[in-house]
């Protein structure tokens, strides 16, 4: 409980700076003399929809890992602490997503579910087990190979045992909603096959070469993370999914190009003529910038939003010289921050970051309750990054 109260009183201490009105000493004082006595007498506290609001802003604020944090004021905060049915808690989902795609101007929006008790091995009162709201099944063929995204095949074979039958498969299955409820996995909910509407996806072409089009790449528009936890004061969301827009490179240079992903770059090699037998040749450089130049005007041709390496990489440095002006400390891990094509030629390479990961609040990666090896999860327990 004690360390609950230090946590508290941090995030209210960040939360009285932001304000810094001198003359609301007292009202930050009784906050917390309010927060000690609920912690003592119930072992925990309950946040306002102020410090709900505030706490999710500085949760991405605090988030080492993302190159968008210059945005963190605008975010988007739903309430939704007290759903507490699959009905609600889907439809809750569903709205997320419409609102977030904002017919193409993408808005950042979080929405927060119910906290953890505060009771020992008590189950989580909202999980989804999907990594994002919108992402692509992987089903493995009979000789080996993967069709659709590698990296959900282990998920989409959880998802087929629990009863989900897709309609078809293809290189770009959506998967179904998979929540869980207190400890109850729920059935798979296949949403975006029952409602196509709430799917938007932007067909991948190049601006001039024409038969880039006949490979049929496509992504979803909004990248909406559903498995990672909230901690705002010390509390623990465990169910808080959030959304910012895409950096072309995490399409192109990551989705689409992984040798472990999709690994297109040796189709668009041959699209575009190049000699593929020797690295040395730097086709697969070639090919990798063509594929995000690709990304970005598709995004750009059907008018949704998409940040590039080099915007991106130039409003967190003036994220950076806020911080600095607000006398706050930029935290950041280097390797995220840095670009996966033309690092040097962005202004996150050359910087140095305070790799120090703020505890009180912050977004957090979370074991999944699907994870049986217990051996797993305490090892994950210990990186700074994952929740304690």
């Amino acid at each position: 409980m004690q360390d609950l109260y230090i946590q508290a009183e941090a995030f209210i201490s960040s939360m009285q700076q932001f304000e810094d009105c001198p003359s609301n000493a007292e009202k930050w004082k009784q906050r917390l003399s309010s927060i000690k006595q609920s912690i003592e007498t119930t072992g925990t506290y309950r946040h306002t929809k102020e410090e709900l609001t505030f706490g999710a802003k500085l949760a991405w604020r605090n988030s080492n890992r993302c190159i968008g944090r210059h945005f963190w004021r605008q975010l988007d905060v739903f309430d939704c602490r007290t759903l507490n049915t699959k009905e609600t808690i889907l439809k809750a989902l569903e709205d997320h997503l419409v609102y977030s795609f904002n017919k193409g101007a993408i808005k950042s929006a979080v929405t927060i579910f119910a906290p953890k008790s505060n009771i020992p091995e008590s189950s989580d009162p909202v999980r989804i087990l999907n990594h994002q709201l919108i992402r692509y099944a992987g089903f493995k063929k009979n000789d080996g190979a993967v069709l659709g995204d590698p990296h959900s095949l282990k998920f989409t074979e959880a998802l087929e045992k629990h009863g989900w039958q897709p309609q078809e498969k293809t290189q770009f299955t959506p998967m179904p909603w998979w929540i869980q409820i207190d400890g109850e996995i729920q059935d798979p909910y296949p949403v975006l096959e029952e409602k196509p509407h709430l799917l938007t996806e932007v067909e991948i072409e190049h601006p001039e070469n024409i038969a880039f089009k006949e490979l049929g790449l496509k992504w979803y528009s909004t990248p909406i993370l559903s498995d990672m936890a909230l901690k705002i004061g010390g509390i623990h969301y465990p169910c808080a999914p959030f959304n910012g827009w895409y950096m072309g490179t995490e399409i192109g240079a990551r989705n689409l190009a992984d040798e472990n992903r999709y690994n297109y770059l040796p189709k668009i090699a041959e699209i575009f003529h190049l000699d593929t037998k020797s690295n040395r040749s730097l086709w697969r450089d070639r090919v990798i910038i063509e594929l995000n130049r690709a990304v970005l005007h598709s995004f750009d041709r059907k008018k949704i939003k998409i940040g590039d390496h080099h915007a991106l990489t130039r409003q967190f440095e003036k994220f950076c010289e806020n911080e600095a002006k607000s006398k706050c400390p930029v935290t950041g891990d280097w390797s995220w921050l840095v670009p996966p094509i033309s690092a040097s030629q962005t202004p996150t390479f050359s910087q140095e970051f305070d790799p120090t990961v703020v505890q009180h609040t912050n977004f957090f990666y979370q074991a999944s309750p699907l994870e049986q090896d217990q051996n797993s999860r305490k090892s994950k327990g210990k990186c700074p990054y994952h929740i304690n």
